[in-house]
């Protein structure tokens, strides 16, 4: 006999033996196994065993229906039966009186009602079609614009539920107007203090007496301008005055010195006044081009001339193609087109870009190299067709350019032995003046 206890594990292969000094072969476990059956309801009664246990052996003798009472199953019905599937339409009470479109169930809740109803958003501010039953809370996406309790703005949230604001103030800016520039307030939300005395931070506009000129300033800085001008155009006045008569002041302000801008004009805005009159002088209107000084500008930069006169063919090809695809888009019912050019190189693509920013077409480069291309889509009323294209201009430009200049011979002198003429070393080098961008 020894005090050491046995530490192997039983028949079932849970619990230990911690016998005395054992000296059994087989360990069978005396306790109850206890576990839940499949039923759910009862617990396993045999001895404590390995895997997993038998079936609810009891078994209930009363008739197993559904909720309806329409299927049966009749007994004996083993412990752990589901009531039987049922086809006809389920006969709970409902919250709403819409049909019912699901059948009879052995859950104690409903699905929730999908009939397709009219219901309000959380905000009252529209009638919403085709909404589920079942949904209450529903947003219209628009700002929610009830009144606050400060009476003077409005809830600018989206579409919500319960109150705007809780136990918060409002932080909006005042709308109340200043009373010397109208421009509102712009603190933040004081019912019911006044407004504070501070410098209107307002930006106004600002131009000169022709219009040319214009600049953005704030309010104060500008009224501090106006009142300086202000000044001046009193004290000026009051000089041919008498010293110590009576004088109504708001007659020395007419109303066209009130009203007049805060900007001088400089010497461009009387260059554009002298150029208008003589303009109205001569009867030349604004749209008219004498000189064609308009028509004669280009609209190619001179990068895109010089890679165009590289491969003048594929610039004919690739301009021919988008005039192709700008009259189709507008003479046709769609109010986009595209076209996918071939892979080409980087260069290639450049020129293509360029041009479509004239002609008015989107231009979008996809794939990586080397299958990189252009997928060109010209819209509708957007994309236009250039009176003068690249090709044209480079061949006029070729065609009114001046012809190198002819090489100076002079003829050598009989004693020298050498006869006929020899060409001179230095010849006068060709410069281009068509191709100067103005």
């Amino acid at each position: 006999m020894c005090d050491k206890r046995c530490n192997k594990k039983r028949s079932c292969g849970r619990h230990k033996c911690n016998e005395i000094c054992c000296v059994d072969k087989e360990h069978k476990c005396p306790l109850v196994c206890g576990r839940k059956l499949n039923c759910s309801l009862h617990r396993c009664e045999e001895p404590c065993h390995r895997g997993n246990c038998q079936t609810c052996w009891q078994t209930s003798f009363d008739e197993l229906t559904c909720y309806c009472g329409e299927s049966v199953i009749y007994p004996p019905v083993p412990c752990g039966t589901q009531p039987p599937e049922c086809k006809n339409s389920c006969t709970r009470p409902h919250e709403c009186d819409h049909p019912v479109y699901h059948t009879c169930h052995s859950e104690e809740k409903c699905p929730p009602c999908t009939y397709l109803t009219q219901k309000w958003c959380m905000g009252k501010h529209e009638l919403r079609n085709n909404i589920p039953c079942h949904l209450t809370d529903i947003s219209c996406g628009l700002r929610c614009n009830q009144m606050l309790k400060c009476g003077m703005h409005k809830c600018k949230r989206i579409c919500h539920k319960g109150v705007c604001l809780i136990d918060e103030e409002c932080k909006q800016p005042c709308t109340s107007l200043r009373l010397y520039c109208n421009h509102p307030c712009m603190a933040p939300c004081h019912p019911s203090l006044p407004c504070p005395t501070t410098s209107c931070n307002t930006k106004v506009d600002l131009q000169c007496e022709c219009g040319r000129r214009k600049e953005s300033m704030i309010c104060s800085e500008a009224s501090s301008t106006y009142q300086r001008i202000a000044a001046i155009s009193i004290a000026t006045k009051l000089t041919d005055m008498q010293l110590g008569d009576s004088v109504e002041i708001s007659r020395l302000i007419t109303k066209k010195e009130m009203k007049q801008t805060r900007l001088q004009c400089n010497e461009e805005c009387f260059a554009l006044e002298r150029n208008r009159r003589f303009a109205e002088a001569l009867h030349i209107r604004d749209n008219s081009d004498p000189f064609n000084i308009r028509s004669s500008g280009s609209k190619y930069s001179d990068n895109l001339k010089e890679d165009a006169r590289k491969d003048l063919k594929f610039v004919s090809d690739i301009e021919k193609e988008m005039r192709t695809l700008v009259e189709a888009v507008n003479k046709g019912k769609h109010s986009k087109r595209s076209h996918c050019y071939p892979p080409m190189n980087r260069d290639h693509r450049r020129i293509i870009h360029e041009l479509a920013q004239i002609y008015g077409i989107e231009s979008v480069s996809y794939d990586n190299e080397p299958k990189r291309n252009v997928v060109i889509t010209a819209v509708k009323g957007k994309s236009i067709c250039p009176s003068n294209t690249l090709t044209s201009v480079l061949e006029r430009e070729m065609q009114t350019r001046p012809p190198p200049p002819i090489p100076h011979y002079r003829q050598t002198d009989k004693n020298n032995g050498n006869s006929g003429l020899q060409k001179t070393l230095k010849v006068e080098p060709v410069i281009d003046y068509f191709d100067v961008q103005d």
